[in-house]
C-alpha cells in the first residue's frame, strides 16, 4: 500500500474560501516581475524592505522582480490588479492561533524568506520562487511530513486562484504539527525535493529525452512516468559530469545507456573515449562515444 502524502491538494468552491476572509490571517505574494501594478499597490509611506520578499542588497538590485507580500483586505482591487494576470503568484492563509495578530505580516515574511534561498544536495545557493504556484506544489508534493511542517510553518493554507474562476485550488498539510527542522538560510532541500524540482525544471527537454527513446528504444515504452523521470534525473546529471551538456550530446549518452547498460562508462572501449581530448579532428568526444558504441554493437553477433 503506498504511503499516504502528508498534504491535501484539492479544490473548493470560492465562496466557501472567501467566508474565512476578515480575520486579518490572509495575505497574498504577487510576483512583481509579471506585473508592474504590484509595485503600485505599495503603500506611499510605507518602508519597502516591509513588503518585499528579497531583503538586503539582493532586495536593491532585484527590486523590479522580487515578489511583494501584501495582507489580503479589499478582495475586489486584489482580483482586478493582481489575481486578472496568469501565474500571478499565491494566496496564503495563516494558522487561526494568527487571527489578528499584530505581527502576523512579519513572522509570515521572515518564514517566506528563509524558504527564498536554498542549498542544493551538491551545495549550491539559489533562489526558490514560492511565489510560483506550480514550484510550491512541486516541491511539497516530493516532501517528506517533517519537511512539509517546515514549509508550512505557521501557514494552514496555500491557495491558487485565478480571476473569472469559481473555485479556488488549496494545498493544506493532513496534520499540523510543530517542525522538528531547524530555523536556517539558506533551506537545505533533500535529494527527492531537488530531483523534483529539477525535472520539473528541464520537463520540457526531458520530453524530448522521452520521445526519442521510447521512439529509438523499444523497452522503454514499458517504463512508467516517474521510472522515466527518476533514470533521465540520474543519468542526464551523469552526462553533464562527463561534460555532454548539449542535448544532441545528452540524448546520445542516454541510448547508450539503455544499450549497453547504466555502467557502460565502465567498460574498456568507452573509458579510453572518455580519456580522450574534446576533439579529434572535427570529432568530439561524444561523436568519437556514440562511434564506439556502434562498432561494439557490430561485433557482438560475432562473438556470439
Amino acid at each position: 500500500m503506498a504511503e499516504r502524502q502528508p498534504i491535501e491538494v484539492f479544490k473548493q468552491s470560492l465562496e466557501v474560501w472567501q467566508a474565512g476572509l476578515g480575520k486579518g490571517t490572509d495575505f497574498f505574494l504577487a510576483e512583481a516581475a509579471i506585473n508592474t501594478e504590484v509595485l503600485s499597490m505599495l503603500p506611499e509611506s510605507a518602508d519597502v524592505d516591509d513588503f518585499r520578499l528579497y531583503w538586503g542588497n539582493m532586495g536593491e538590485v532585484h527590486a523590479s522582480i522580487s515578489p511583494y507580500l501584501f495582507p489580503l483586505t479589499d478582495w475586489d482591487s486584489f482580483a482586478a490588479e493582481i489575481a486578472m494576470q496568469p501565474n500571478w503568484g499565491v494566496l496564503i492563509r495563516l494558522t487561526e492561533n494568527y487571527r489578528h495578530h499584530p505581527q502576523a505580516a512579519q513572522l509570515l515574511m521572515e518564514h517566506l524568506r528563509e524558504w527564498s534561498m536554498i542549498i542544493s544536495p551538491q551545495q549550491e545557493d539559489m533562489l526558490l520562487r514560492v511565489s510560483d504556484w506550480t514550484i510550491l506544489k512541486v516541491l511539497l508534493e516530493a516532501s517528506s511530513d517533517e519537511e512539509v511542517q517546515a514549509i508550512f510553518g505557521p501557514v494552514a493554507q496555500f491557495v491558487f486562484w485565478q480571476c473569472g474562476e469559481t473555485d479556488v485550488e488549496v494545498i493544506t498539510r493532513r496534520e499540523q504539527k510543530i517542525s522538528t527542522l531547524p530555523h536556517r538560510s539558506p533551506q537545505r532541500l533533500s535529494k527527492a525535493q531537488y530531483q523534483a524540482l529539477n525535472i520539473w525544471g528541464n520537463r520540457q527537454i526531458y520530453r524530448q529525452y522521452q520521445d526519442h527513446l521510447q521512439a529509438h528504444h523499444s523497452e522503454t515504452q514499458a517504463w512508467d512516468q516517474s521510472q522515466f523521470d527518476a533514470y533521465l534525473h540520474q543519468h542526464v546529471s551523469q552526462a553533464n559530469q562527463l561534460g555532454f551538456s548539449q542535448p544532441v550530446d545528452v540524448v546520445r549518452y542516454l541510448s547508450l545507456t539503455v544499450v549497453f547498460g547504466e555502467q557502460f562508462t565502465t567498460q574498456t572501449w568507452a573509458k579510453q573515449v572518455l580519456k580522450s581530448p574534446d576533439y579529434q579532428g572535427t570529432q568530439s568526444r561524444m561523436d568519437q562515444l556514440f562511434e564506439r558504441g556502434l562498432s561494439e554493437l557490430d561485433k557482438e553477433p560475432e562473438q556470439s
